[in-house]
């Protein structure tokens, strides 16, 4: 029996013998059903990712009621974590958005050169063509 109930009994493979049944040369028909992900028992994995979430709360507030600073020290703490670490995303994504910005521009740009230079040939093939 395992952490989250009786194991489910694997099927057998199915047999891969060059020789055929009745004894002939021409090998035997290989299955065509496959074995792994449909073998998964999703329960179990849904039993595991409960026991590991509960885990990681119960140990979180453990940590947090064995610390050895008061809880107005370690609101603060958090707190001070948390306004560092936005402020870090903000100027990683501030960052990011002006690199998007600037690379729409370059591509606006590139497309308005390649429009003039088409208009411009097409206005050279109309004059140069003879009336």
């Amino acid at each position: 029996m395992s952490y989250a109930g009786p194991a489910r009994a694997r099927k057998a493979r199915p047999s891969t013998s060059r020789a055929a049944p009745d004894g002939g040369g021409a090998p035997a028909a290989r299955s065509t059903k496959t074995f792994g992900a449909a073998d998964t028992d999703w329960r179990q994995v849904a039993i595991f990712g409960a026991g590991l979430a509960v885990g990681i709360l119960l140990g979180g507030g453990i940590a947090l009621l064995t610390a050895p600073q008061t809880g107005d020290e370690t609101r603060d703490d958090l707190r001070r974590g948390a306004r560092r670490a936005t402020g870090l995303v903000g100027r990683k994504s501030r960052g990011a958005w002006l690199d998007l910005r600037d690379e729409l521009r370059r591509a606006a740009r590139g497309l308005h050169r390649r429009k003039v230079s088409r208009a411009d040939r097409a206005l050279q093939r109309e004059l140069s063509e003879p009336a």
